[in-house]
């Protein structure tokens, strides 16, 4: 159970998140790339980061912790804004363009121009010149395709012949670190300079590799708009899953997959979008993660949503197509809506409005599902087996909450499928709460 100390700090966190400066968030971040953007003669820059913002000597790190970072003079933050691509930070070395290109070039001895520039190599050197940036002094597709194949030739151990300028300001001399600087709250490590170096260093088989990193640790931007979220308060933790390499060491709080697969078993069942096409949708969708699984499911998911962010969220790490998500308040959505999805689900959002924080009861929240669910409605609440809820949702226990659900709608069915299996450490002694399908069987 929370204790006093942790939920002084969990509202001050909200209160410096809603002023746009949450601990480790976007404002940590910023002031980091800010320092870092300081215009300054490159050799007065290097001069300064070497002698205060860089540790004195080297480290071995391995290849696989290494994330993509600064690109054509930006810094991997200012580049996934300039470009429109949040993931960009949250990508893997071995994952990335560089690695990508060199394979590309073990598989093709002689790729042609429109390979290269269809790589995902070619594509960053083009979004860099399109976002108004030089990829190593290339300004056009003819630059970013000398900028491929010399780094192509340097892989294969030629001599490249002279394409262009011999470097540009964004370009590290000869004999210059690695540099890289930590990503808070991970163990991985963003790039800042020596890409090409490193991507050398993985095709020839090594393991790891050594560098200068900076004092400083960084945010990606990823990190950033998730503890802006509303749920999250400027806590390290995710309410549904995200797979992502810097968020490893963030608890999941719901682990949602045993809920989506008894979800399904249930469907399948009772043959609901089993042939054709079901609508979907997901009242208080968070991140969309139900949403998108429900996609694969072969349904035509959709999500209902407070916070604003989780629209961009979900584009990046489910890959949700623009409408899926619909942001606003669930009462007034609801009750705007002029059709009914064949499957509705509702989780742990009914004890906010038992709860008075919302501004209808908890009657007129079921009775708007009830209205909007053609078929099934999967259903959850927060119980009082709860250490968190044992006094202020006393009574609301499953019994309670079948009979609610048989007294305030107009199922035929109501259905226990049994409590979810969230209760695991930070989380024990909370959650197991109990999934409740609520089935239509005349339409």
């Amino acid at each position: 159970m929370p204790t006093k100390l942790d939920q002084v700090r969990r509202r001050s966190r909200t209160l410096l998140r809603r002023a746009g400066a949450a601990p480790d968030g976007p404002l940590y971040g910023r002031l980091v790339d800010a320092g870092r953007s300081v215009p300054l003669p490159p050799e007065v820059r290097t001069a300064v980061s070497t002698v205060v913002l860089r540790r004195p000597w080297q480290t071995t790190v391995a290849l696989d912790r290494l994330l993509v970072g600064a690109q054509g003079g930006w810094t991997a933050r200012e580049f996934a804004e300039r470009t429109g691509d949040l993931l960009w930070p949250s990508t893997t070395l071995v994952d990335g363009p560089h690695v990508a290109l060199l394979r590309l070039a073990d598989d093709d001895p002689d790729p042609s121009d429109e390979t290269l520039l269809a790589s995902d190599y070619g594509r960053m050197g083009m979004r860099c010149v399109k976002a108004g940036a030089d990829f190593f002094g290339a300004t056009d597709e003819a630059g970013v395709l000398r900028a491929a194949r010399i780094f192509i030739d340097r892989y294969r151990g030629r001599t490249a012949p002279k394409r262009g300028p011999a470097r540009v300001a964004s370009q590290s001399a000869p004999g210059d670190p690695v540099l890289v600087a930590p990503v808070r709250g991970s163990d991985y490590y963003q790039i800042l300079d020596g890409h090409h170096r490193l991507a050398l260093a993985v095709m020839r088989g090594d393991r790891s590799y050594p560098v200068l990193v900076k004092w400083l640790p960084v945010t990606t931007p990823l990190q950033d708009h998730l503890l802006k979220m509303s749920w999250i308060d400027g806590t390290r933790e995710l309410y549904q899953p995200i797979d992502a390499p810097e968020l490893h060491k963030w608890p999941t709080v719901r682990r949602c997959t045993d809920r989506r697969d008894k979800m399904l078993a249930f469907l399948s069942e009772r043959g609901v979008g089993t042939t054709g096409t079901a609508s979907y949708l997901d009242v208080a969708s968070c991140y969309g993660w139900f949403v998108s699984e429900m996609r694969k499911a072969g349904l035509d998911g959709h999500g209902m949503e407070r916070d604003p962010l989780a629209v961009p969220l979900g584009k990046a790490v489910y890959g949700l197509p623009d409408g899926a998500i619909t942001t606003g308040d669930a009462v007034d959505l609801l009750g705007a809506a002029d059709r009914t999805w064949d499957v509705v689900s509702c989780f742990s959002l009914l004890h906010h409005f038992v709860l008075g924080r919302a501004k209808v009861d908890e009657n007129a929240l079921i009775e708007l599902l009830d209205k909007v669910t053609g078929r099934v409605l999967f259903f959850d609440t927060g119980q009082e087996n709860e250490e968190w809820f044992a006094e202020s949702l006393r009574g609301w226990n499953p019994t309670r909450i079948a009979a609610f659900l048989r007294e305030r709608t107009t199922f035929d069915e109501i259905v226990d499928l049994g409590p979810d299996d969230d209760a695991h450490p930070p989380y024990t002694g909370n959650y197991r709460r109990h999934l409740f399908a609520c089935v239509r069987t005349t339409v």
